[in-house]
């Protein structure tokens, strides 16, 4: 057992330890790493009748695939804790006392669809993957602590001042509970990193929220190692601004199970307040989002897919009706779902197809990513020359 350095907040005498004691940390671990792709609780017979698809591509999709039904976020880079200057106060938001939900960002000032909310820079950043923290508790909060202790007294200070919800009540904070209360995925690319920041997490959840995070993609100077906060709808004085925490393609059930034991708390948003057939219809919504959203990968591996273009077609605009009614027209989700159709109507060889969708998609992440953002001017090109798409998003030779 590894007797660790104390929090600022710690009681004098008191040190924090990780190992058995700490077994609820290793659950919550568990859990993240479960939930970092999604796994099907259902056969693809159900998927294919849940979407209605053809005859000819629900037969193919049942007859098997090559790849696995996974979607795994990629994270990078390492960085020592560096102090922020902004302290939650925007030009058009503030942090408010909310009451029984605590403090939240709150609208001072009308604020635009895709307007650029803040720039985030890091406290810090570390290499490795929750899989590596599963694996060994004790390293990881001691690899933590050593960053947090290299910043700055005001970095520090940040630091510890986020929210560890993964400590019983009168507890010292761990640091690796603040970072599994608070952390980011960082980029993308093969090296994995997570990291935490000191504004991004007063923002709080909403499974229908208005703003969105995204990292580094952003087109703008000085701002390729920050996380961006943009505005998904137009947001009005005194409106909350609120993020979501979670895959949204989820019923209401599977969201508040997943909430409340990594964040320690019951969703009480517009749409898990939801009642009767609202609610009914709500879950409805988001289970065949999910079920669309698992078909696009599975396409992928027929051999048969320049045939099912048509299906392609259905799929998208399903799934995109689907998004504006349950999720205000979610630009992030939108910009994904066009993107992977660009990548499936490019490996299919239809570039009026894949120039259609990378249209949509440069739309959608024009609002999420920003019109500047690398993602924009990739799908831009896209556009413009369909036949190098896969080229132009992913480099090295044509497909």
């Amino acid at each position: 057992m590894i007797a660790l350095p104390m929090p600022p907040m710690a009681s004098a005498g008191v040190h924090i330890l990780l190992s058995h004691e700490h077994s609820g940390l290793q659950r919550s671990l568990r859990q993240l790493c479960r939930d970092s792709g999604v796994v099907p609780r259902q056969g693809w017979k159900h998927t294919a009748t849940v979407l209605g698809l053809s005859a000819s591509l629900s037969s193919l999709l049942l007859r098997g695939r090559r790849g696995a039904d996974t979607r795994t976020c990629n994270s990078r880079c390492v960085r020592r804790c560096q102090p922020t200057t902004l302290d939650g106060q925007g030009d058009k938001f503030e942090v408010r006392d909310l009451g029984d939900k605590g403090k939240g960002m709150v609208a001072t000032q009308h604020i635009e669809r895709g307007e650029l909310l803040m720039l985030d820079e890091p406290l810090a950043t570390w290499p490795g993957s929750l899989d590596d923290a599963l694996d060994d508790v004790d390293a990881w909060n001691l690899q933590i602590l050593d960053s947090v202790a290299r910043c700055s007294p005001k970095g520090q200070a940040q630091f510890w001042a986020l929210n560890d919800a993964h400590t019983e009540e009168g507890e010292p904070k761990t640091a690796l509970g603040i970072i599994l209360s608070n952390y980011h995925a960082t980029g993308g690319g093969q090296e994995a990193c997570v990291g935490v920041f000191p504004n991004a997490p007063r923002f709080n959840h909403s499974c229908v929220p208005n703003v969105v995070h995204t990292w580094r993609d952003h087109g703008l100077p000085g701002a390729e190692d920050s996380l961006a906060v943009r505005a998904l709808v137009d947001i009005e004085p005194g409106e909350e601004l609120c993020v979501s925490y979670l895959n949204l393609y989820m019923p209401r059930a599977e969201r508040q199970e997943e909430l409340t034991p990594r964040y320690g708390f019951q969703c009480g948003c517009p749409a898990c307040s939801l009642t009767g057939d609202a609610f009914a219809a709500s879950d409805k919504r988001r289970t065949e989002l999910r079920e669309l959203d698992r078909c696009l990968p599975m396409m992928a591996d027929l051999d048969e897919l320049s045939e099912m273009m048509g299906d392609l077609k259905v799929v998208v605009s399903k799934a995109a009706v689907l998004i504006d009614q349950e999720l205000r027209g979610h630009a992030q989700m939108k910009c994904r779902l066009y993107k992977d159709a660009v990548q499936l109507a490019g490996l299919a060889e239809d570039e009026s197809l894949t120039s259609e969708m990378a249209r949509m998609a440069v739309e959608s992440s024009k609002v999420a990513h920003g019109p500047e953002s690398e993602r924009t001017l990739q799908l831009q090109r896209c556009v413009e020359n369909p036949r190098d798409c896969w080229k132009i998003l992913f480099g090295g030779d044509d497909l």
